[in-house]
């Protein structure tokens, strides 16, 4: 979700309200702290709480974008040209499973994965900025933003060609300095913009807790899960409560499965737990061929997710986010 370019009419310096912020797109890093916490503790994370979490959270999160892309006629018809990058990204994930296994596949999962988490908190990042009213700094939240949370992964990617640990300072360093000079502009700003900094001093801590604790033993899927987990924990809790805040605002009114959906936020999550059910099954199957297949409808999400937040020149998504 990029929001570089949005123009905030509201005086509100939080998206939804403190509290709902706090909660959920400030505080939701909170649960990633628990779970790597948890991972350090056991050496990883207990399958089946994975598994709960795919199922409550993380499945729901991606599958609820086609709430908007396939139940919105409007959408569906801006995106039409899209849907044919879908059976392709789809089989991605079977050659290169084929070609070096399904390891190697869940890494480049993981490394785009990142990508696309740390783009959302860009986007976080930069609405806050509107909302507060600041003018000045954009390329500098920008940057800072996505070389804070660049950095913990470059580490970890280093451990997979490497097989250690030795290259940590290359990364820590910049990293830490970076955050000084960061923290020391902020405070010399006539204002601080809280949510923006208490968002950025919740994730980018958690995301070297966890590539961390990944690199230990880099080529291990239970640290690579463990990893993916607990930084993306967050992120769905933010997905979720922003779909639900522009769905309801949107489609409340309308008639039809979408408007139903749109009422109140338990059909919400109802809908978007039977839209990943599919995901969930093929898991359950255990089969690395149809996982990677399936792995193929968050691949297309992240693609689709990339256009379908853009405010500018759509006054109904401007609008349904109070913007």
């Amino acid at each position: 979700m990029s929001a570089a370019n949005l123009n905030i009419n509201s005086s509100s310096t939080w998206i939804i309200g403190r509290r709902d912020d706090l909660i959920f797109f400030v505080g939701s890093a909170s649960f990633g702290y628990l779970l790597i916490a948890l991972a350090f503790a056991q050496g990883g994370l207990p399958g089946k709480l994975c598994a709960a979490l795919a199922f409550a959270l993380d499945g729901p999160h991606v599958y609820s974008t086609a709430t908007r892309a396939v139940f919105d006629s409007a959408e569906r018809k801006r995106q039409r040209l899209l849907w044919l990058a879908l059976f392709p990204l789809c089989l991605i994930g079977p050659v290169l499973t084929y070609k070096f296994g399904f390891t190697v596949f869940f890494t480049v999962i993981a490394a785009l994965s990142h990508y696309h988490l740390a783009k959302q908190h860009m986007g976080f990042v930069m609405i806050y900025k509107r909302k507060a009213g600041e003018r000045d700094d954009f390329k500098t939240d920008r940057y800072f933003t996505l070389a804070s949370l660049a950095l913990p992964f470059m580490f970890y990617a280093s451990a997979l060609v490497t097989g250690t640990v030795s290259l940590l300072p290359v990364f820590l360093v910049p990293a830490v300095l970076l955050a000084g000079w960061y923290a020391h502009r902020q405070a010399r700003k006539p204002q601080v913009n809280f949510p923006k900094v208490l968002l950025l001093a919740g994730v980018i801590p958690l995301t070297w807790l966890a590539w961390s604790f990944a690199a230990v033993e880099p080529w291990s899927p239970v640290r690579l899960l463990a990893a993916a987990v607990a930084t993306n924990i967050g992120h769905s809790f933010q997905y979720l409560r922003l779909m639900w805040f522009h769905n309801h605002n949107r489609y409340s009114e309308r008639t039809g499965i979408l408007g139903f959906a749109s009422r109140k936020w338990v059909y919400f999550i109802g809908f978007a737990v039977i839209l990943s059910l599919p995901n969930h099954f093929a898991g359950y199957v255990g089969d690395d061929y149809l996982s990677a297949f399936m792995l193929g409808f968050l691949l297309f999400h992240f693609v689709l997710d990339s256009r379908i937040w853009r405010v500018r020149g759509d006054h109904e998504l401007a609008r349904a986010l109070n913007l």
